[in-house]
């Protein structure tokens, strides 16, 4: 019996240190990125509903073209329940219990259909990947819709408004 009581109190201990390592390695990650700015405030008035909101899981925020190198600051990588719409100004990702994300046409870079981003692997197309500028960086957010047809009318309707802003900020 008193070997089993061991064997417990080891398995729990190196589990503990486990996570204590893997803390210590975020906020590490997080010391790293402090100079990454905070992403636009939302406005008071983001525009007209150009597509409402779509329900889904946003993913994540990674640095663009290394989809596991995670941002971990400014809560950009929490996964978490949402919606996004399209809006006059920009993009909106509004996430439960983390906030909104603001994507303005003059942050976003590009559109499209993907199957991986920040750790989540989905079948092909399955997945809004969004390019966006923070600062002199390029940021790529992820969202799976609920319904997976959803992801072409949205990708759809921002490349529609982005040549648009595209030009009136030249």
């Amino acid at each position: 019996m008193a070997d089993r009581v061991w064997l417990v109190v080891l398995t729990v201990l190196f589990a503990l240190s486990m996570y204590a390592l893997m803390l210590k390695g975020w906020r590490s990650r997080q010391r790293r990125q402090s100079d990454l700015p905070a992403p636009p405030a939302l406005p008071a008035d983001p525009g007209a509903v150009v597509v409402g909101a779509t329900p889904g899981l946003f993913v994540g925020t990674v640095y663009a073209g290394e989809w596991l190198n995670r941002v971990a600051v400014h809560q950009l990588s929490d996964r978490a329940t949402g919606w996004v719409s399209v809006r006059a100004d920009g993009v909106l990702l509004d996430r439960e219990s983390v906030g909104p994300l603001w994507l303005p046409w003059s942050a976003l870079v590009d559109v499209e259909l993907g199957d991986a981003l920040a750790g989540k692997v989905v079948g092909r197309e399955g997945m809004l990947v969004l390019t966006w500028r923070l600062g002199a960086r390029e940021l790529q957010s992820g969202f799976r819709a609920d319904d997976h047809s959803a992801h072409r009318r949205l990708v759809d309707a921002v490349r529609a408004c982005l040549p648009v802003h595209l030009e009136e900020s030249t």
